[in-house]
């Protein structure tokens, strides 16, 4: 396979087959980003890989993506992914080894977006409302157990199996990780998991959320992995709903209450690797680019209080 379109489908098919289907959809994503560039300045070559994995051709396709006006992140994750390819060719012996190749693109992460909430409203958000329809509530539920449970990632909250709650502990490994992580329920969480618990015995999970016995399928299955994107949607978008409904001044989505943990975690000098074993990190690092928000938010201030107070010293 010496052309990039049939060689990022084999990793793709690859990683479906081993169950990761998330993985295997960025490699999509990021392979038709690259397809349409390719389009533009060579609408009748085939996407040959000797010809891709060159610095001018790297460059140019960042190039392509600013000018699509892509955010950086977006962008970020799209060269990283060629990135992935390459070394994966590299290593099969499809192409040919190009010191720094990529070091001239960016690949980092951008930082400086802030998703945690402020401790009111977070607390306004923990503070379950009886005036609000059943399936906003049904949301704030979910929300509040996200932040509960140690800022759990809600793709593992939806997963969470009956047999994964054992005295007054929830034991489960991470969706994204595979690490193992316990947590201890508080009574507040409990009274929580009691009320959106799913007792139908057919059921494998221990909360409402993903079952369907209409369209039940295997966790991990690919079926199974496109069930839980269109409740992930459909969570989301009721997020928004709901922060309109409690007048939170900040934004919710699925990841909120977990930066929002991991931000006060840091606030009340919670050592970082404490936070990084709390939320069941790969690294340190990890957390670090949660907690950057909020380091950069402390600078800014910071540099507010010497500008005043150099201006306070001209004047004496």
């Amino acid at each position: 396979m010496k052309d990039l379109t049939s060689f990022t489908l084999s990793v793709v098919q690859e990683l479906e087959d081993r169950e990761r289907f998330g993985t295997a959809h960025v490699y999509r994503s990021a392979l038709r980003a690259f397809q349409r560039y390719w389009k533009t300045r060579h609408p009748q070559e085939e996407i040959r890989m000797k010809k891709v994995f060159v610095a001018a051709t790297i460059q140019e396709f960042e190039r392509h993506l600013q000018e699509r006006m892509l955010k950086l992140n977006t962008l970020s994750t799209y060269l990283r992914m060629l990135r992935a390819l390459y070394n994966r060719a590299l290593a099969a012996g499809m192409a040919n080894y190009v010191p720094g190749l990529f070091a001239r693109v960016y690949t980092g992460t951008r930082t400086d977006v802030k998703r945690a909430l402020p401790p009111a409203d977070m607390g306004r958000a923990l503070a379950i409302s009886p005036s609000l329809q059943q399936e906003l509530r049904e949301t704030q539920i979910w929300f509040a157990l996200l932040f509960l449970l140690r800022g759990m990632p809600f793709a593992d909250l939806a997963r969470l199996r009956k047999c994964d709650f054992r005295n007054g502990v929830i034991s489960y490994r991470r969706q994204k990780t595979g690490r193992q992580v316990s947590v201890q329920v508080t009574a507040e969480a409990a009274e929580l998991l009691r009320q959106c618990a799913d007792h139908r015995t057919n059921s494998p999970y221990l909360l409402n959320i993903l079952w369907d016995e209409s369209r039940y399928s295997p966790l991990g299955s690919r079926n199974e992995y496109q069930h839980y994107q269109r409740v992930l949607r459909n969570f989301n978008r009721k997020l928004k709903l709901l922060a309109s409904a409690l007048g939170l001044s900040g934004k919710l989505s699925s990841y909120t209450a977990r930066h929002t943990w991991a931000t006060t975690a840091f606030h009340t000098k919670v050592a970082v690797g404490i936070i990084s074993n709390a939320l069941g990190h790969s690294s340190v690092k990890v957390t670090e680019t949660y907690l950057k928000p909020f380091e950069n938010e402390v600078l800014d201030k910071t540099n507010k209080k010497i500008i005043a107070y150099v201006k306070r010293c001209t004047t004496c």
